[in-house]
């Protein structure tokens, strides 16, 4: 799909995949769920910290 796609081929459970797509994306999620991230159900690549220390901070600043 392209870049930042959202739709259905996004998904992660999105089966017209080739077998080293799929198993790509479920070593992401093991990875990320081991280290307490949250998957968001719609979109493979997305996570958020389980516990995240600023959830109401919008961050607006470069990183160098």
């Amino acid at each position: 799909s392209p870049y930042d796609f959202f739709g259905t081929q996004s998904h992660p459970q999105y089966s017209k995949i080739t077998k080293e797509q799929r198993a790509n994306r479920l070593l992401l999620r093991n990875l990320m769920l081991t280290n307490d991230f949250i998957p968001y159900e719609n979109e493979w690549w997305h996570f958020t910290l389980k516990n995240e220390p600023f959830p109401k901070t919008y961050f607006n600043f470069p990183i160098k």
